[in-house]
């Protein structure tokens, strides 16, 4: 299981979504890179699969060239890589990594690892009303993408999805933690 790193002034309620969000991918595609990214305000979206073609993927959906977002490298607070423990399948290491966004770049999954998930989430606030996760996956070359909105009134719930139902996210965010973690 990998357990995300408090921030200050952050909604501990929307980043324990995000873990298991996080998690729940992991238990799915057990990869061996993780990394986490935390935007500085909420985005929508419309920022996935930004600069990826739509119309190169295969019966299930995995694409061929599936980008990053090109998220402006001041946007990004924080973030977090994490690799695949050597003896342990379902434990994952904090590990340092060069930083996915930098200015004007324009690079596919496969560039950055073989086996990868990518999560990234915006910053809400104890204030904030609604937050964002969007999910890239990658392995064997290809990749797949979903995102989710969520508002709180008074409690978060689901808003929006895209690349994913909302009966699948409900599923992953009801998934119980195993007693080893994931």
């Amino acid at each position: 299981m990998i357990s995300l790193e408090p921030k200050e002034n952050v909604d501990e309620s929307f980043v324990t979504i995000v873990e298991r969000i996080l998690n729940g991918t992991l238990r799915l595609y057990p990869f061996e890179e993780v990394y986490v990214v935390l935007i500085d305000n909420w985005f929508d979206h419309k920022w996935l699969e930004f600069e990826s073609s739509r119309i190169d993927s295969d019966v299930l959906g995995w694409r061929a060239k599936l980008r990053l977002p090109p998220f402006e490298p001041c946007r990004v607070m924080n973030q977090s890589c994490f690799r695949k423990h050597t003896s342990d399948v379902c434990r994952y290491e904090t590990s340092s990594s060069s930083p996915l966004h930098i200015s004007s770049t324009n690079r596919s999954l496969a560039e950055i690892c073989s086996s990868g998930a990518f999560v990234w989430y915006s910053f809400v606030g104890n204030s904030s009303d609604r937050g964002s996760v969007m999910v890239y996956l990658n392995r064997e070359g290809k990749g797949a993408a979903w995102y989710a909105s969520f508002v709180r009134s008074p409690n978060w719930h689901i808003n929006k999805v895209k690349g994913v139902s909302k009966r699948e996210l409900t599923e992953m965010l009801a998934a119980p933690v195993a007693a080893n973690g994931i």
